[in-house]
């Protein structure tokens, strides 16, 4: 794998890593969508402590719909949303497709929360797709 990176949208914050990405997967989740204001997330899913972060960030916290805490970290500046965190996944992150370097790297694995998914947003034929988190 070569070396991910990314910032938000003003620059005040960076990231970068060198790991592999456990799982990239598109989210079609509610609160995926609420947050991004876009029809899904893609998410590339890797080890916390292999990610070097540049900048301060703040969070925001909420249970999901198993009772896990979720942790959406984002820009104090430009509002941008870059991590998300789950208590029932610890050790791991996800970074937000959206504000990487290299979008060539982004090839998503599977679909989920598709039983919430935006009626008119088409889903690839090609990847699996889960109506809700698989187990």
């Amino acid at each position: 794998m070569t070396k991910l990176s990314g910032h938000c949208l003003c620059g005040a914050v960076s990231y970068e890593t060198e790991a592999e990405p456990a799982m990239i997967i598109n989210c079609h989740c509610t609160d995926c969508r609420r947050l991004t204001g876009a029809a899904y997330a893609t998410l590339l899913f890797v080890p916390k402590d292999e990610v070097k972060i540049s900048g301060a960030t703040k969070s925001y916290q909420h249970s999901s719909d198993r009772g896990s805490t979720m942790t959406k970290s984002f820009c104090p500046t430009c509002g941008s949303q870059l991590f998300s965190e789950n208590s029932a996944r610890e050790g791991m992150v996800g970074l937000r497709a959206g504000n990487m370097d290299q979008p060539e790297q982004v090839k998503p694995q599977r679909s989920i929360f598709v039983d919430s998914k935006i009626p008119s947003t088409p889903l690839d034929p090609d990847l699996p797709s889960s109506g809700r988190m698989p187990g």
